[in-house]
């Protein structure tokens, strides 16, 4: 690779880092393309050389934040996968809020709001193919300690849909979450009810 190529590679993957953070941080709509190319000292029209558009930056941004963390993850699990349940459940929660910066709730009105349904589709299969995997397999090396009458696909979704809103941008908050996390897990796990 010549020094220009390395430039360009260099440039692409500076806007890419910054975009990431600028829209896992403040969201589609609150940030512009004019914002991120400032930050860089570029001009809006070099952005555009590398990435077309707004839609294909973010896109890009997502699939970069989503495939570092799932990565990392995926060590973290093969690491800690001989851990019983409720504590690698714990662990990797924790992991998931202290690694993943994210303001989930504002990234998907973004997606609903913004995207065509193809557009959609993409983002989603990257961000369910790299924690999903992961968490499936803890489930699933689990499973003949956990209900039958639920399929894991169902169980792991749920505990998704339980942890996401504790993955946080703001680093008070995730800390609050994580303080609050192995009481959520234990009621995920066992329920509010007496037995």
């Amino acid at each position: 690779m010549n020094v220009r190529d390395r430039q360009a590679e260099n440039t692409k993957n500076a806007i890419l880092k910054v975009a990431t953070e600028m829209f896992l941080s403040q969201g589609y709509q609150a940030t512009s393309t004019r914002k991120i190319a400032q930050e860089l000292n570029i001009t809006q029209p070099n952005m555009y050389h590398y990435y077309k558009n707004k839609k294909v930056l973010y896109i890009k941004a997502i699939e970069y934040a989503v495939d570092g963390f799932s990565e990392n993850l995926l060590d973290e699990y093969n690491q800690q996968k001989n851990l019983p349940f409720e504590e690698l459940l714990n662990y990797m929660a924790k992991y998931m809020i202290e690694n993943f910066r994210i303001n989930y709730f504002i990234m998907r009105n973004d997606i609903e709001n913004f995207f065509t349904p193809e557009e959609k589709k993409d983002i989603s299969k990257n961000w369910d193919g790299g924690y999903y995997k992961v968490l499936f397999n803890i489930f699933q090396s689990h499973k003949n300690e956990l209900r039958t009458d639920l399929a894991i696909p169902v169980q792991v979704g749920t505990f998704l849909t339980m942890l996401l809103p504790y993955i946080e941008y703001n680093d008070a908050k995730r800390k609050r979450n994580i303080a609050n996390l192995n009481t959520v897990i234990n009621i995920f796990i066992n329920g509010v009810k007496k037995e």
